[in-house]
């Protein structure tokens, strides 16, 4: 199979329910398109990574600028295309004036930084008066992006955090109930144990068998538990949260 053929597998691949994390980007997405409607002026992405999420944020808003934190970053996006980062700094010392921003999204970052009430009090330096932060988290996950991984919050931790720091929560939602979580982290598992192996070793033939086993039982389970979420929303245990906090006027 050709690169551009790859390529293109790999992109279906990568937006379909085969994928194993599926469930998890389809919840942030969606709740973050519910945050969006808060989104306006001048947006700082504080970890934007490639943007996954500009194009919900770019109709809303008049500039979209992204920073990310290259010891963070760098190795994790470097296979997948690099970053898309404007400013290179540390979200715990933003080089931001105060009172310059519309706007703050900071999406799964906070789990990475060993300080997130500092990092927090520099969100709300850089906000104009009135202005939102727009802040999603785990609470369910694995370790990932190591050994850059520290925390994990519940809605309570998550809404001290925004409150010592000055700010005013509006909205407080979770990603999906127990359901969505069990699925989400058994497809996940099913994924890793067999097939993610084989692919970075590179055993292409051997890979692909697996996956033509292994994947259609990913998409099984994920759209189940979407579907057991939606008649049993059982918020306790979720996949994380979004949330919107606003800087007092």
């Amino acid at each position: 199979m050709g690169t551009g053929w790859r390529r293109r597998l790999n992109a279906w691949w990568e937006r379909s329910w085969f994928e194993p994390e599926h469930l998890e980007k389809a919840l942030l997405e969606r709740g973050l398109k519910a945050a969006s409607e808060f989104a306006g002026g001048l947006l700082l992405d504080v970890g934007c990574g490639q943007r996954r999420h500009a194009h919900l944020f770019l109709p809303r808003v008049r500039r979209y600028v992204g920073l990310d934190y290259p010891p963070v970053s760098g190795g994790v996006w470097a296979a997948a295309g690099g970053e898309q980062a404007d400013i290179w700094a540390d979200g715990q010392r933003l080089p931001i004036a105060s009172n310059a921003v519309d706007t703050v999204l900071c999406t799964q970052v906070l789990e990475h930084v060993p300080e997130p009430a500092q990092m927090m009090r520099e969100i709300t330096r850089v906000l104009r008066p009135g202005g939102y932060a727009l802040i999603t988290v785990p609470q369910e996950w694995g370790l990932h992006q190591e050994p850059f991984d520290y925390y994990r919050y519940t809605r309570y931790g998550l809404a001290y955090l925004a409150e010592q720091a000055g700010l005013e929560v509006v909205l407080l939602q979770p990603r999906g109930g127990f359901w969505a979580m069990m699925a989400q982290r058994w497809s996940a598992y099913l994924y890793d144990v067999t097939c993610r192996p084989l692919r970075r070793r590179g055993r292409r033939a051997a890979f692909a068998l697996c996956a033509a086993l292994v994947l259609p039982w990913v998409a099984v389970t994920q759209l189940a538990g979407l579907a057991l979420d939606r008649l049993q929303p059982l918020e306790r245990n979720t996949l994380g949260y979004v949330m919107v906090a606003r800087k007092p006027a």
